[in-house]
């Protein structure tokens, strides 16, 4: 990339800039950014003269989207709370203020875009999943590389090669570097108003160098937005989004079945009529799913393991979570609002916050208000997002699912095997669960679910999100 990486700090003040930068190589600064009255350097400048100072200036909020170009930039596995902070150190600073954005659960990659890009679910949770009506396992590397669960990718204009995955778990910040040049390439090249562009290594950097190599990657990113937009003398809007949030936390790998084959579980690719149970084990996750013909009993065994947090299955259209120490609660739903019913202590840990949240007689309460109250709690919004992952988000849901303490892992034992995990992703937890959206054009609701972005970013852009091609 030819933009500089970073700003010359003397000469922005000298002019009283928030960034200089010089693009010619020269020594001098010609380009400059200038923040408003509440911190967005919505304010180009440029120097013509070759003297170092500003004379030409551009105020980039008083052009109409529909001018502009707009480069979607789609980064995998980053929590709100790192973007946040980098943003309140001054960076990023042309893009209005991150936004929450709570995934659905589990906090998995198809699952969440197929959400933030248009209600488009997948097949499975992941590319290897449980086919009830096979009763076999289906999928895995042939169907992730065939991009087999991923609906969502005849929107993109921009995705690495599928075989650049796994060596972006290898290799990833050399793949994360590839990437974003690949993006300009492809911004300059394609004809269309609007670039829709996944970078998928940000997932590696994240895995192997946790939050240290993300604020790598946004150095990389803010480069990236600085060059399109000094190229096109504003005519560019950028919007920059991530699919879920990541754990931050060095783990190792969970032998749940250990523990299962301890209580009489056999683990198989297929189910009978005894105590058996397929296991799922693709990525390297912070949640793990079964099939089973007995999930109850399968749950109440998975909650009692290490590294547990929750375990929840279906029964009928109610959701049953189970914490360890014998917690239990039932979740109903009816319309837009839902029921939490404790049974035994209380696994979400939500009564303090219920207790402030109106419901009906019932005891139901409406989502949008659980949403609010939530956003920042340790769980965010669990009781739609546990229906959803049981009833509604894929089209082959698992029997059970497990969310993790963010110091294990499940997954594959061959990918473990090659790689340290120190952040991933998967559980219902804050962390890895809230992730953000920004955009040059304006500012957006502060907190919002992945399937709001579409309609959110329609009212603010007044252009249909993302544009299908």
């Amino acid at each position: 990339m030819s933009f500089p990486l970073d700003s010359l700090a003397p000469a922005a003040q000298a002019v009283g800039a928030h960034r200089a930068y010089d693009t010619d190589d020269d020594g001098l600064a010609d380009f400059f950014t200038f923040t408003d009255h509440v911190g967005v350097a919505s304010m180009l400048a440029y120097d013509t003269t070759g003297n170092g100072t500003p004379d030409v200036l551009l105020d980039t909020a008083a052009i109409p989207f529909g001018r502009c170009r707009h480069l979607v930039i789609v980064l995998d596995g980053f929590s709100y709370d790192l973007v946040k902070c980098w943003y309140d150190a001054g960076h990023l600073r042309m893009f209005h203020r991150p936004s929450r954005v709570v995934a659905p659960y589990p906090t998995l990659t198809d699952l969440c875009l197929g959400d933030a890009l248009g209600d488009m679910p997948s097949p499975g949770f992941e590319a290897l999943y449980f086919d009830r009506k096979a009763n076999d396992l289906v999928g895995g590397n042939w169907a992730y590389l065939a991009g087999d669960n991923s609906p969502y990718y005849r929107l993109l204009h921009y995705r690495a090669p599928l075989i650049w995955d796994a060596v972006g778990y290898l290799a990833p910040w050399s793949v994360f570097k590839a990437e974003i040049d690949a993006v300009k390439d492809c911004f300059d090249d394609e004809p269309t108003q609007e670039v829709l562009a996944y970078i998928v290594s940000s997932a590696g950097v994240g895995t192997r160098y946790g939050a240290d190599g993300q604020r790598k990657c946004l150095r990389r990113v803010e480069q990236l937005v600085n060059e399109v937009v000094w190229q096109s003398r504003g005519l560019t809007k950028v919007t920059l989004l991530a699919d879920h949030g990541h754990s931050y936390t060095p783990a190792e790998r969970i032998d749940l079945e250990g523990h299962l084959e301890d209580r009489g579980w056999r683990l198989r690719d297929s189910l009978d009529d005894g105590k058996t149970a397929v296991y799922v084990r693709f990525g390297l996750e912070t949640y793990a799913s079964f099939a089973t013909r007995r999930p109850q009993a399968l749950a109440t065994d998975l909650a009692a393991a290490e590294g547990v947090e929750l375990a929840s299955y279906a029964r009928g259209r109610t959701v049953i979570v189970l914490a360890p120490g014998g917690a239990r609660a039932v979740i109903s739903r009816k319309g837009s609002t839902y029921s939490y019913r404790p049974t035994s202590g209380d696994p979400l840990k939500l009564a303090p916050i219920l207790a402030d949240v109106p419901a009906d007689a019932d005891g139901f309460r409406d989502a949008d208000a659980l949403l609010a109250a939530t956003a920042t709690h340790e769980y965010p919004a669990p009781l739609q997002r546990l229906w959803r992952g049981h009833v509604a988000l894929a089209e082959n849901t698992p029997d059970v699912i497990v969310s993790l303490a963010d110091r294990y892992f499940s997954g594959s034992r061959t990918l473990a095997a090659f790689v340290d995990v120190a952040s991933t992703h998967g559980s219902l937890n804050y962390s890895n669960s809230v992730t953000f959206i920004m955009s040059t054009t304006g500012a957006l609701p502060a907190v919002m679910r992945s399937s709001e972005i579409p309609e959110k970013m329609q009212a603010l852009t007044g252009a249909p999100f993302p544009s299908r091609r």
